[in-house]
């Protein structure tokens, strides 16, 4: 399904055509170039797309298969770019993944968008709002494109930050083991990592123009969202480092916990096995025992036991363990 289609001339946004056939038509005469960006596109969307615009077999593949790794393929009169989108609910904790595939030619630039229409519309903005970067060509496609990847990524990224606050806060404030939820914190800033880091070597291809020419106004900008590209990812090495020291101090506090917990019971134990062996004696039915006779046998054995749960948990207590 096609969501946007564009030609533009002299970084200007001209007109927009209806159909594949269309933007195919205009994108062949020049010098203009064509933005065409499809969601989730079927085999036979695809099939009409390849033909349209000749694009190379292998990248067609790949673009129909989808679930590619984030690259970047030249197939001389084409450039394939499969790249990552990262997005994150705070309110369901629930991160979607998305996928853009892009196909970069002399007078067209075709994205396809999986999960991933806010990048199209990201993408758009960019170009209309920078039109001599738009005037490079469909070069500028591509870093329209990167750039919003990265955006969208920061913002994850600062929020993947302050719940890590939160979780960190409750952990040294709570009482509770927080072992799961730093793990599944640490997997997402992981599938973050995992999405974002593969940009960083595909930004410094296309702004050294080796193998890939791209022009030679257009490497500036490529190189900004190549230093933000470089400092989202190591804000994500940071934000891991924290989640392990806070994995392994949460376990400290947790064993902390259990040793005052066994501290406790052990105490307690100490305590109640006074009053126990001497019960257990007089409770053996022997015939001669010397209190039997004696008025104050009872009330004494009672105050033994009293005084020595008394001193016991007085010792207990001045050493910490209750």
């Amino acid at each position: 399904m096609i969501v946007d289609c564009a030609l533009y001339r002299a970084g200007v946004r001209t007109s927009e055509p209806s159909t594949v056939a269309e933007a195919a038509n205009l994108a062949k005469k020049g010098p203009t170039f064509v933005l065409l960006a499809l969601s989730e596109p079927n085999a036979e969307e695809m099939k009409q797309l390849a033909g349209a615009f000749d694009l190379p077999p292998l990248a067609v593949e790949d673009g129909l298969e989808g679930h590619q790794r984030p690259k970047l393929e030249d197939y001389d009169d084409c450039v394939f770019v499969a790249v990552k989108s990262v997005r994150y609910e705070e309110t369901t904790m629930q991160m979607e993944i998305g996928e853009l595939d892009i196909f970069i030619g002399a007078t067209y630039a075709i994205v396809i968008a999986r999960s991933a229409l806010d990048i199209i519309h990201g993408t758009r903005i960019r170009l209309d709002e920078h039109r001599h970067v738009a005037a490079l060509g469909p070069m500028a496609t591509l870093w329209a494109v990167l750039d919003a990847v990265i955006d969208d990524g920061e913002r994850v990224v600062d929020t993947l930050s302050d719940h890590g606050e939160r979780i960190e806060q409750t952990v040294f404030e709570g009482d509770l083991d927080q072992s799961e939820a730093i793990y599944l914190h640490r997997r997402r800033v992981d599938r973050v990592m995992r999405s974002v880091h593969p940009v960083l070597p595909m930004l410094d291809t296309l702004e050294r123009g080796e193998p890939v020419p791209s022009p030679t106004s257009l490497q500036p900008y490529l190189r900004d969202v190549g230093d933000h590209a470089s400092r989202l990812t190591e804000e994500l090495g940071q934000l891991s480092s924290r989640l392990d020291g806070l994995l392994n101090a949460n376990l400290a506090r947790v064993t902390m916990r259990q040793n005052v917990t066994v501290q406790k019971v052990s105490a307690w134990a100490a305590i109640a096995a006074v009053p126990t062996i001497i019960t257990g004696i007089y409770g053996m039915n022997f015939r001669y025992f010397p209190e039997l006779g004696w008025p104050f046998g009872y009330p004494l054995a009672i105050v033994i036991m009293v005084a020595a749960v008394v001193v016991l948990r007085w010792h207990f207590r001045r050493i910490g363990w209750l």
